[in-house]
């Protein structure tokens, strides 16, 4: 086995070797609080005849634990219960693409803002000035473009042709935040009333044992009854003699 010495020679050989052998190599990232397992993945240098398109390296990629591992249910739709889009929804959706359509896009025509502020910064600190050159955010929504008539007129034909043409956003937005909000309150109040199944509530107030239980398991029955659960003790137990009849 030929000893290679020096840090950078080790790691050429080391991404050599993976490139050639089709390898990667598991590695421990991190501090003993906070081990990681990562795998190295190296990268092969790409080279064209406008220059480097792609430097040599490694990945490095986290890898999960057992405990981090998912295994969602899936859910197999037939031909009929899988949502369609509608020949009218494929025409205004084409129509509005075409609006919107960038000619001869490139990422190359959008600067980076958080490069451009630091060399904005490094600019100010290098002239001895004052004051922070203003950096243009071209990644921002082109708000302007977005407003003129013809792309207006075809968004508001694809979310008529979608969702139909008394569609109020506002308002769909606000029911299915009020949706959500019943539905988590109902799961609570199910919850509790498993739990509140349990115990014989009747009995337990005639031999005078809801002194005895604590304030979490009070409570399931002042939720599983929609009573209020607020207060001390004391008036939560008398709040649930009361509902009895006691």
């Amino acid at each position: 086995m030929r000893q290679i010495f020096g840090s950078t020679r080790v790691f050429v050989a080391l991404h050599s070797s993976m490139l050639r052998l089709g390898r990667f190599a598991l590695a421990f990232y991190g501090t003993p609080t906070r081990p990681r397992l990562v795998a190295l993945v190296a990268q092969e240098e790409v080279i064209s005849s406008s220059g480097q398109d792609e430097p040599p390296g490694m990945h490095m990629i986290y890898l999960p634990y057992s405990d981090d591992v998912r295994y969602p249910e899936e859910v197999h739709l037939t031909s009929g219960d899988a949502p369609r889009a509608t020949d009218e929804q494929i025409k205004k959706a084409s129509n509005l693409l075409r609006r919107i359509d960038l000619k001869h896009f490139s990422v190359s025509h959008f600067a980076n803002p958080g490069l451009q502020k630091h060399y904005g910064i490094l600019e100010a600190l290098a002239l001895g000035e004052d004051e922070m050159p203003d950096i243009k955010d071209e990644t921002l929504p082109d708000e302007e473009g977005l407003a003129r008539p013809g792309v207006v007129k075809a968004i508001e034909e694809f979310k008529a042709a979608v969702f139909g043409e008394n569609y109020d956003q506002e308002e769909a937005e606000a029911a299915a935040a009020k949706g959500g909000a019943s539905k988590k309150r109902k799961a609570i109040a199910d919850a509790a009333s498993q739990k509140s199944a349990a115990y014989d509530w009747a009995d337990l107030a005639d031999n005078g044992k809801l002194k005895d239980m604590t304030v979490m398991d009070l409570k399931t029955y002042l939720t599983a009854h929609g009573l209020a659960v607020s207060g001390k003790k004391d008036a939560i137990i008398s709040r649930i003699l009361t509902h009895l009849g006691k």
